[in-house]
């Protein structure tokens, strides 16, 4: 695998690269199952399959296109989309999501700001990177 650079991660809807992003934090998150009962001895028990799998991701950055992120944050339908979040040496992230939270700052040398949050809808996946 080679090096895993950061800044040269990027967010797809399709091939198409929706924002120009500058920061970015992707959390996964496995829910456990907690079956304790009284007869585990105090000892707390989870259940070996996850209860809720979870994708959140945080971006920040620069809009090139008004028409992207907006676009979708804006919409009335189709809320769930398809993404990629690809890493460089990594792998990619892929699934679909909703983005629930959609922020345009002040501007940035003639350029409008924003902050977005994407949340995972139903299963997603990861690709190593060959």
């Amino acid at each position: 695998m080679s090096g895993f650079v950061g800044r040269k991660a990027t967010i797809k809807k399709g091939a198409t690269t929706v924002a120009a992003v500058r920061t970015r934090t992707v959390t996964i998150n496995n829910e456990p199952v907690d079956i304790t009962s009284d007869d585990d001895a105090g000892f707390r028990t989870m259940l070996e399959d996850p209860g809720t799998k979870t994708l959140d991701l945080s971006v920040e950055g620069i809009m090139k296109n008004t028409t992207d992120f907006l676009g979708v944050a804006m919409s009335t339908t189709d809320i769930i989309e398809g993404y990629s979040i690809e890493f460089p040496g990594l792998g990619t992230l892929a699934g679909d999501f909703v983005v629930v939270g959609f922020e345009v700052g002040a501007a940035y040398n003639e350029a409008a700001t924003f902050s977005a949050t994407l949340q995972s809808s139903g299963a997603f996946t990861f690709t190593a990177a060959s």
